[in-house]
């Protein structure tokens, strides 16, 4: 198994939501360390990889949302790093601002390097608001879907590529339509793109309203072209030839204030190959990609994923038949492990 990427993560700052969906299964709280210990521990890392001719250097993320303190200094120190994606930002969650407030953060992103960002959103500005679940009462135009509308028409009039995200769901076919309409309605805005939901986290909460072929067929030319419906297949066209086992895997070190003293006593090494051998421990209780399809593949069932999707619902259905207590590398909020 190749390991292509390293990334450490600390989910220090809690999200203003706790989305239905939620691949961290955030929600108002945060179980990471301090900033400037994370960014110390990620530094050491940078080193080592440079030394050692690794890439891409390994990135320093900070989550659950980009509402902290020390957010331009993270922004500086990734680009210093020479992360990808230092001039992106995932904006979903952060405090509600007023529209002063708001230009003000977005020429302070704007200076420290961004050049992109995204807001997702779920359906009408009342479904929206429920999915999101915001802990706190807003005044009137404060939602999160009202703040959210404001980010993405500030970012893009201040020159910042804005490009909203979308998940569907049978429950907000019926809305996209006008979501669209108030999208494209915003000057200056980015390619809107849309997603269906991941089985990680919360996401097995969305699975009753997950959208079929059928659903899909039924979307306007309009909507179909915000989603790269190549990445989808019903689970029927999934299983009808033999699914491709991963050979790949990216490796998340999260710090949390359970690890954080355990993890600096490692060398770099030692802490890539605790999280390498925690994924090995977890696949090897598994059974292979195309037994799991075997025993729980449904040929009849119509609605889209991507593989990976199918493969973490069949995983988690195997742990609980056979009772199975395990370190779960699929958790985002543990140290984890993506495959492909």
């Amino acid at each position: 198994m190749e390991t292509v990427s390293i990334g450490i993560r600390n989910l220090m700052a809690p999200c203003g939501c706790a989305c239905k969906y939620c691949l961290l299964r955030s929600g108002w709280t945060a179980n990471g360390i301090d900033y400037f210990r994370g960014r110390r521990l990620a530094e050491r890392f940078a080193v080592w990889a440079r030394d050692n001719g690794i890439s891409p250097i390994p990135y320093y993320d900070v989550g659950y949302c980009a509402e902290y303190p020390e957010l331009l200094d993270n922004i500086a120190y990734k680009r210093e790093t020479g992360f990808a994606g230092a001039a992106f930002l995932q904006c979903n969650g952060i405090r509600i601002r007023s529209k002063e407030e708001t230009e003000l953060f977005v020429d302070s992103i704007r200076e420290a390097g961004v050049k992109d960002i995204d807001v997702t959103f779920y359906g009408s500005r009342e479904y929206h608001d429920i999915f999101a679940a915001r802990q706190n009462t807003f005044e009137p135009g404060q939602s999160d879907y009202d703040f959210m509308m404001l980010l993405a028409a500030c970012a893009a009039k201040k020159g910042l590529g804005c490009v909203p995200s979308i998940v569907i769901s049978r429950e907000n076919l019926n809305m996209l339509e006008d979501l669209l309409d108030e999208l494209e309605g915003i000057p200056g805005i980015g390619r809107i793109h849309s997603f269906l939901p991941d089985y990680r986290g919360r996401g097995y909460l969305l699975e009753p309203a997950r959208i079929t072929r059928e659903d899909y067929n039924g979307l306007s030319d309009r909507v179909k072209a915000t989603m790269n419906i190549k990445r989808y297949r019903t689970e029927g066209e999934w299983l009808s030839g033999e699914m491709p086992e991963y050979v790949r895997r990216m490796v998340v070190i999260t710090l949390r204030a359970d690890n954080i003293d355990m993890l600096e006593s490692m060398s770099c090494e030692e802490m890539v190959a605790y999280v390498e051998r925690l994924d090995d421990e977890f696949y090897r209780a598994m059974q292979s990609i195309n037994e799991l399809a075997e025993m729980y593949g449904e040929r009849d069932n119509r609605c889209l994923y991507r593989q990976r999707d199918l493969v973490w619902k069949w995983q988690q259905r195997y742990i609980l038949e056979n009772h199975i207590r395990i370190y779960d590398v699929t958790d985002e909020q543990n140290c984890c492990t993506v495959r492909s």
